[in-house]
């Protein structure tokens, strides 16, 4: 398979798991209003104009908080992991250099500049975020600058570039934004529905009282349920479907990055020296994990790789449950770039 053909291969799977987060999100949707018109019915028929009210309501309220994740991604990211945006006139040697081969890279990819954030962190490590390549940003580790040599730098800064170019920046806002916005929702419902049952459950010498009381606490129960089946359900399917998403981008993006430089070999050695690189970030839990261009390792994954003599984490047995990693193990990343020099 060409380059250009894996390119619209990965691009057409991405398109689908965008469209897969609107249907989840709808039937999330649908789910809520049918309890709302369940709850306020006074008997066992549904008001399905409540239902779609309801559901065009919290549809109308996901928009609106993926327009404030997508206009402000930016500083959401890059504040989370305390990145430094650099300056010119200010930057040691190493970060010039950082700023140089960004540069290059921006006319080559004929996009515009990107922000460039230095990150206070150890690990070697990079990030692209924003909402296009006119207001998009590069986050780099201190521990990559240290790290890498000038060719391999390009290589993982081309990888960088080719996701700003390719807008895998905008999908990749949106569905962090979509999980967040659905694991709040029944975060939020399952603890009013907690409450109201709490309450509920208060005896009351009053008759018209404790009538009251039972029907808040059938409510909240109804409401409690919902809220976890939708955790339990609904967002590990959005975050299987963002996982599957990050494991499209970088695929993509080693590819779109190797036609960018023309040098597969300057990556494939960037990503052999981060086989050997067993320094724990300090942001591996962080919603920037995804966007990384390895995965962050925890202390707890170094702990492991260090006894087991691994080169990363272990693998899971079944290719089921690898659905759960944000990237393709480096030593496929490898083997495909190798691929493209046969």
């Amino acid at each position: 398979m060409t380059i250009e053909e894996q390119i619209a291969h990965n691009k057409r799977n991405s398109t689908l798991v965008l469209v897969g987060f609107s249907v989840l999100v709808t039937l999330i949707g649908l789910f809520v209003g049918w309890l709302v018109a369940w709850i306020s019915s006074d008997d066992s028929l549904t008001n399905w104009t409540i239902v779609w009210l309801t559901a065009g309501l919290f549809l109308a309220a996901a928009v609106a908080y993926s327009l404030f994740v997508y206009y402000n991604t930016t500083s959401v990211f890059m504040g989370s992991v305390h990145g430094r945006r650099l300056d010119p006139e200010n930057a040691s040697l190493a970060e010039k250099q950082l700023l140089n081969v960004i540069d290059e890279l921006q006319i080559t990819a004929e996009i515009p500049t990107p922000e460039v954030y230095l990150i206070d962190d150890q690990e070697a490590n990079a990030f692209a975020t924003g909402r296009d390549p006119q207001h998009a940003a590069i986050g780099v580790n201190r521990g990559l600058l240290e790290l890498m040599d000038r060719e391999e730098l390009k290589g993982v800064l081309a990888h960088e570039m080719s996701h700003i170019k390719n807008y895998d920046i905008r999908s990749g806002s949106i569905a962090v934004a979509l999980t967040s916005f659905i694991a709040g929702a029944g975060y939020w419902l399952a603890e009013i529905g907690e409450s109201m049952l709490w309450f509920g459950s208060w005896d009351d010498d009053d008759d018209d009282d404790r009538d009251s009381n039972k029907s808040s606490a059938a409510i909240g129960l109804v409401m409690l349920i919902g809220g976890w089946l939708i955790q339990l359900i609904g967002v590990p399917v959005a975050t299987l479907m963002q996982l599957a998403l990050s494991r499209q981008r970088e695929s993509l993006a080693d590819i779109s990055g190797v036609d960018m430089t023309q040098n597969p070999q300057g990556l494939i050695d960037a990503l052999t020296k981060l086989q050997e690189d067993q320094v724990p970030s300090s942001y591996a839990d962080s919603k920037a994990a995804t966007l990384c261009f390895r995965t962050p390792l925890s202390e707890k994954d170094v702990k492991q790789m260090k006894k087991q003599g691994l080169a990363e984490p272990k693998r899971r047995k079944f290719r089921l449950t690898n659905l759960l990693d944000t990237h393709p193990p480096l030593e496929e990343r490898i083997a495909r770039l190798h691929d493209l020099i046969d």
